[in-house]
């Protein structure tokens, strides 16, 4: 089932953040910049939760995606994916494409003509992951920690 985020949620979605992140970019983020489940969970009880869903599996959250406007672009034309993250024993069972499609649907709702999201250039799983659901990149680079990144965009309309 995928529902909305709620405040509840907060040390659930920062565990499995954690783990999701130690699963998946153990091999180029460095332990000193891995997140702490205490720092999660306080950006998800103070940030505002709108755009915030879970899947859940028997009362247990197992995936998270989180959509919002991209500041960086002009003023509501581009939304922003902020994350999408699965429990690492749950992935390729569905779940972060339940989770995508979710997330896409509401932004193409809410009126938006394309999103984009950010991955780290060496996360070969993530950008396979987004490039079978028709993202591309734009050609954006930047960097998280000294580490390179791409920006990608997927047209919801246009």
């Amino acid at each position: 089932m995928i529902r909305a985020a709620a405040l509840g949620d907060a040390r659930a979605i920062a565990e499995l953040e954690v783990r999701a992140w130690r699963w998946a970019y153990v091999d180029f983020v460095p332990d000193e910049d891995m997140p702490a489940v205490d720092d999660r969970e306080a950006r998800w009880r103070t940030e505002p939760l709108e755009g915030a869903f879970v899947a859940e599996v028997e009362g247990r959250v197992v995936g998270v995606v989180r959509v919002g406007s991209d500041a960086d672009v002009a003023a509501g034309a581009t939304a922003w994916l902020r994350g999408l993250y699965v429990e690492p024993a749950a992935q390729g069972g569905g779940l972060g494409g339940a989770l995508h499609d979710h997330a896409v649907a509401e932004l193409s709702a809410a009126g938006y003509a394309d999103v984009t999201l950010d991955v780290f250039a060496a996360n070969g799983h993530a950008r396979a992951f987004y490039e079978r659901r028709g993202w591309a990149s734009d050609g954006a680079t930047g960097d998280w920690a000294g580490l390179p990144g791409m920006r990608y965009r997927l047209r919801l309309r246009g």
